[in-house]
């Protein structure tokens, strides 16, 4: 039996509504489903990007603040930052390299978790491990 086959960070949000809209219009992911309580309000949400699956909850705990909720892997990091800075997204640093190999950029949901993209730039047994 193969064993971890993949994850999915669960993202608080306090308005379900605008964290699909921006994970799917601004960052180009793709809504996968979308749950509701008895009473028709959502109150979860799975969206995907290629091979990234994020889940959203309704929630009003507090976002992830200076601490990355999520860390993703894209294959160009310029191109995407091309993407959604033409989609209005702020980015709070980079794209910038780090130390360990990785082109990062950093920015945040409407609920305040932090999000960080990253193009390995040296990918195998040397880079960053993935």
């Amino acid at each position: 039996m193969k064993q971890g086959v993949r994850a999915m960070p669960i993202l608080p949000a306090s308005d379900l509504a605008a964290a699909v809209a921006f994970y799917t219009a601004k960052l180009g992911f793709e809504l996968a489903g979308q749950w509701k309580n008895d009473d028709g309000t959502p109150n979860f949400a799975i969206v995907q990007l290629g091979g990234v699956t994020l889940g959203l909850a309704a929630s009003d705990r507090v976002g992830s603040g200076d601490d990355w909720a999520a860390y993703v892997y894209v294959e160009d990091i310029d191109a995407f930052t091309d993407q959604i800075l033409g989609r209005g997204v702020k980015v709070l640093r980079g794209p910038e390299d780090s130390f360990y190999h990785c082109k990062e950029l950093e920015t945040a949901d409407p609920h305040g978790n932090r999000l960080c993209f990253a193009q390995d730039l040296k990918p195998g047994a040397d880079g960053p491990g993935l």
